[in-house]
């Protein structure tokens, strides 16, 4: 059986070269190669005005700074770059493996602590999950069967389960969505709906319902409690919708937004990871509505 690299290695005590090293390798001898047969067979010639005013042919070796032996020069460097972590010469720096590492252990660093975000939202639906259904099992058919299902709570309901049943990932989120677009549609014109309570519920489904009201019907007299209510979500889809919200709600009355409101938001941003789909949230709002009477608002 063939030895692995690893194997090599340990039985050796050194790395065994890679092909694409070998190639880099010979290239780098005949760079070299070729830059010593230039300095000491070619010849550099130019003509020079003596002191008694005739022009006269002086010819010299090559020298490190004339154009072909810089073109050698940087070629060698390229080619040893494959071996070393930084390599030096003619005041430019290789560092490839050096920030090809550091790229690589801060993107593993990043998928770390966003798999440990989804697991942990993971484990606390399935809780809240499980707690709903020893709930629902307990209270039995005690509603009464002549009072009917409310479609926002149906909503709401269905919300949760998704949120209950599913794992975190693009077909949970593309459910939920289905779900938030029902309650646009169902609650846009709607009459008497309560959105102090729905925003202020112990149930995610109904808060989300709240957000999808204001998104529905804009009415800037919530710019407050919906920019507080959004920034205090506990799940990225919900507080991602109070900010869609949020930014309809303030569209054409920037006025409404306070600087109260303004600094929560701007704090929250700060908060959140870069090119996040709420980050950009809340930049496209602040971004219109600037601050004050002049440009846009720094971010």
């Amino acid at each position: 059986m063939a030895a692995t690299e690893a194997d090599e290695a340990s039985t050796t005590g050194r790395r065994a070269l890679k092909p694409f090293e070998w190639v880099a390798a010979s290239l780098a001898v005949l760079a070299a190669g070729a830059a010593i047969v230039l300095f000491f067979t070619a010849e550099v010639c130019d003509q020079q005005l003596a002191s008694k005013g005739n022009v006269v042919r002086v010819c010299r070796h090559p020298q490190m700074t004339d154009p072909p032996m810089v073109v050698l020069g940087l070629v060698i460097l390229v080619l040893l770059g494959v071996f070393f972590s930084e390599v030096s010469g003619f005041g430019i720096t290789l560092k490839r493996q050096v920030e090809e590492a550091r790229s690589a252990a801060q993107e593993a660093i990043r998928e770390t602590r966003d798999i440990d975000a989804r697991h942990q939202e993971a484990t606390g639906d399935l809780a809240e999950g499980v707690a709903e259904a020893l709930n629902r099992a307990q209270s039995g058919d005690r509603a009464a069967a002549s009072t009917p299902p409310d479609p926002v709570d149906q909503l709401a309901a269905r919300y949760n389960e998704i949120r209950w049943t599913m794992s975190s990932g693009r077909a949970r989120t593309h459910a939920m969505s289905e779900v938030a677009d029902e309650m646009v549609r169902l609650l846009r014109g709607a009459q008497d709906f309560d959105v102090a309570s729905h925003l202020r519920s112990s149930d995610r489904g109904l808060r989300l319902a709240a957000a999808a009201y204001l998104y529905a019907n804009p009415d800037p007299a919530w710019v407050g409690p919906l920019a507080e209510a959004a920034v205090s979500e506990d799940k990225p889809f919900n507080e991602y919708w109070g900010l869609k919200a949020l930014r309809e709600v303030l569209r054409g009355h920037c006025e409404a937004l306070d600087e109260e409101t303004r600094g929560l938001l701007r704090r929250r941003m700060r908060q959140l990871p870069p090119g996040t789909d709420r980050a950009e949230q809340i930049g496209k709002l602040l971004r219109d509505c600037p601050d004050g009477s002049g440009g846009q608002d720094a971010i």
